[in-house]
Parts: structure tokens; sequence; C-alpha cells
């Protein structure tokens, strides 16, 4: 079993030249975006630092113990994987520049990105769901919201990188950053879009159906690569793109999300034949259920859950862990409260989704009778 970690040991010494960029490169980076570069550049695309400058920033900054501590959700090598990449050939002469980082509680967004330029070529990474509670808010907003805030930061952010960078672009995300990025390339020109050599998609949240039959999106669609581990969860939100690979995980359950959980060897990653019978029940039932009930139901339901988790005081789920026997009375307390016309609407929503899983059971059977 090998990790990133294992692979910087394996290929470290290989650069670009030696052996091109490829899909697991683009993991590397999709988690190592999620450290925490504020202070060190600001979002302008007309400034560069190298690796060494930024690791040396991190050395140096007061919170550096902080900042190391990403959150509950986020894995606590992340930092270390960044480390290790500023000693090898592979990694050290990548330029960074650009990183913009928002937290909006109004508007409900969570949104980070950053760019890696290594000769002409631009890697535009957009940073998936954090350890906020808003972040993860948003992320249950794509049920009802078209588009939700990151998306379209997202396009500004890459249509700025197009119209201030020379040359071609490379377009990585992991989790949420994986929808952003499909969705950047669809919605983007015609003329960026000739630009664009590839777009990484690492277990994102797919979109509804009709929205891989619009022009933009069959544009791009043969530079999209997407990756998912057995046990996906959150990639299994509404229809994937048809074409992907399936990647084995030492991660149990919903862990397998975590990029260094992910089985690599050589440039190449181990495959699964299939997803779990566990991850295809949730892609069958949570998308039955999601066209049984309005765009008006699915926004009280997100609403309804994240009023609940936000009594608990909690900003990150971090803090939730930490404060969980607090933070549970809260929340219990806040249910409590609804008003009989929101607990109806509720119930009568979680009926349908029973409806759901008792349609989907037989679906279950046929899955795991074809997985002997």
């Amino acid at each position: 079993m090998a990790d990133l970690l294992d692979y910087l040991d394996w290929r470290g010494d290989l650069d670009f030249k030696a052996s091109s960029f490829n899909k697991v490169d683009a993991l590397m980076l999709s988690l190592i975006s999620y450290n925490i570069f504020d202070g060190f550049l600001d979002d302008s695309f007309a400034g560069r630092k190298s690796m060494q400058e930024i690791l040396e920033a991190f050395y140096k900054a007061p919170d550096f113990e902080e900042r190391k501590d990403i959150g509950a959700m986020i894995n606590e090598k992340t930092f270390d994987v960044f480390e290790k990449m500023v000693t090898v050939a592979r990694f050290k002469d990548l330029q960074l520049t650009a990183y913009k980082s928002v937290i909006n509680l109004g508007s409900t967004e969570q949104f980070a990105a950053i760019t890696f330029i290594w000769g002409k070529t631009n890697i535009v990474v957009f940073r998936g769901t954090d350890d906020s509670i808003v972040g993860w808010k948003e992320d249950f907003n794509i049920s009802w919201q078209n588009p939700i805030p990151s998306q379209i930061h997202a396009l500004d952010y890459f249509d700025k990188a197009a119209s201030c960078l020379k040359g071609d672009f490379i377009l990585i995300g992991h989790s949420k950053g994986g929808n952003l990025v499909v969705n950047t390339a669809a919605k983007t020109s015609a003329k960026n879009q000739k630009r664009i050599l590839s777009v990484y998609n690492f277990d994102g949240p797919g979109f509804e159906n009709d929205y891989y039959l619009q022009p933009g999106f069959l544009n791009v669609k043969n530079k999209i690569k997407s990756f998912y581990p057995a046990f996906s969860i959150v990639g299994m939100i509404f229809k994937h793109p048809e074409n992907f690979e399936i990647v084995q995980s030492n991660g149990s359950a919903i862990m397998q999300h975590d990029p260094l959980t992910w089985q690599i060897s050589g440039p190449d990653f181990i495959h699964e034949e299939d997803f779990t019978s566990e991850s295809k029940f949730f892609y069958t039932t949570f998308n039955e259920w999601v066209k049984k009930i309005s765009t008006d139901q699915r926004k009280i339901i997100v609403e309804t859950l994240f009023d609940i988790i936000e009594a608990s005081g909690c900003t990150s789920n971090k803090e939730l862990v930490k404060n969980r026997i607090h933070a549970s009375a809260k929340m219990i307390e806040a249910y409590a409260k609804l008003n009989r016309e929101r607990k109806n609407e509720i119930h009568k929503i979680v009926r349908v989704l029973r409806q759901a899983v008792h349609d989907s059971l037989p679906m279950l059977s046929l899955i795991n009778v074809n997985q002997k």
C-alpha cells in the first residue's frame, strides 16, 4: 500500500521534464490547497513566490501550529505533504500566485483558490470544503441553489487568471473543488476553453442530468478526468460524468474521501472494478429522493438542518467535536423549538426519503447478487 507521501519518495527526483504531469500530481496539489496560505500571498496574479518562500513563511508565522491544525475533517498530514514537496525536484520549482480565500456567513460561501505555475503551464486549484460549518452548508445548498456563490467566485477567478497569465491551464479540485472546476470549464468562454489542457475532478459532487447536455459542458467533456474512491458519498450527489476511474482506498467508509487514503502505484492509482454496494445505494436513493421533492422543500430541509447545527454556537467541525456534549444539547433544544409548520414539512420530506429508500432496496439486492 502506498500513498501520496510514498509517491514523493518514489518519484520526487523526477521533474516534469523527465516524467510529465499526471493524475497523482494533480491529487497532490488538490490536497495541499487545504493549507492556510492567508497572509503569505495576495489575490493578484502579478506577484509570485516559490515553494521555499511559502514554506519559510509558514515557519515564521506566529500562528504556525494553528495553521497546521486545519480541522477535524482534513487529514492532519496535509502540511507534512506540502513540507515534503518543497524538498523534491518534482515540485520545488513550482511558483505560487493569486491565493484567494472567502468565508462569508451572509451569503453562505466558503471558497479558496491558488494557482501554481510551471513554465508556460498554469495550474489552478480550487479548494474543497474546509472545516467551517458555512462551507458544509454551501455544499448542501447545491441541492437547491444554482449557482452557489463559490461557483460564481471560481468562474470569476479563472477568467481573471486567463486574462492575466499567458500559456495553457490545468484545473484541479477535490470535493466541492471538483464541482467547481467542472463548472468553471463548462461556463467559461469558448476562447478560454481552448486554453484548458485538462480538468481533474476528485470525488466532487455532480450536477443534474440536463447540465451534461449544455454546449459549454460538451465543449470540454473530453478534457474532464474524474476520480472516485470505491466508497464515495460526496461524488454520488447528483449525476457524475460518464467517464471516470474508481480508486482503491485504505480508508474506512466516508474517510475514503480523504486523498491521503488513495492508493498509488508509480504514476497511477490502484483501481477498483466497481463502487461499493453502499455507494451505489446512496447514489440511487439520494437522487431518486431529490427528484421527488421540490426546490423549496430542498431549501427547507437544508436551512432547518443548519439552523439546528448553528444553534450549537460552533463555527467549525473542530469546535463541534471539542464541545460535542454542549453542542448536542443546544441542537436538541433548537429542534424542539421549531414551529409546528416547519416540523410537519420536515416530516413530509423525510417520508419521501423513506419511500426512496424502500424503492431502492430491490436495487441493493441486485447489486449484491451481481457482486457475488
